[in-house]
């Protein structure tokens, strides 16, 4: 797999970084904020290949952010983190489902969080 440059957007600054060493150690770039905001900063900044976005933070929640993007058009491969149940009826309500390449369940084994980021 190609190195990718990775996002990481969740409050939980321990999920957030371990998740940025795990993907660090497989070869990709990775970076990781819990600040909502400097997140959306970021990902309308930065030129990342997958970006990582908690569903519910303190904030802006990942549905505001993919509000955001998508009101100015802004396409990135992102997918949804969450352990809540009914966040895919949730991003149609809000119709954002169509900026959501995957929601990731937690919790979630790392491998295969890492065949769906090499899927992308």
């Amino acid at each position: 797999m190609a190195a990718k440059r990775i996002l990481i957007i969740d409050d939980d600054r321990e999920l957030c970084e371990a998740l940025m060493i795990f993907f660090k150690d497989e070869g990709n770039f990775a970076e990781c904020t819990q600040d909502s905001v400097k997140g959306e900063t970021l990902i309308r900044d930065g030129n990342y290949d997958i970006i990582l976005l908690d569903y519910k933070m303190p904030s802006l929640g990942g549905i505001d952010i993919l509000k955001n993007l998508k009101a100015d058009n802004i396409r990135k491969r992102i997918f949804i983190i969450s352990g809540r149940p009914f966040v895919e009826q949730a991003l149609k309500e809000e119709d954002v489902s169509d900026m959501v390449s995957g929601i990731i369940t937690k919790p979630f084994n790392l491998e295969t969080l890492l065949e769906k980021i090499k899927e992308s």
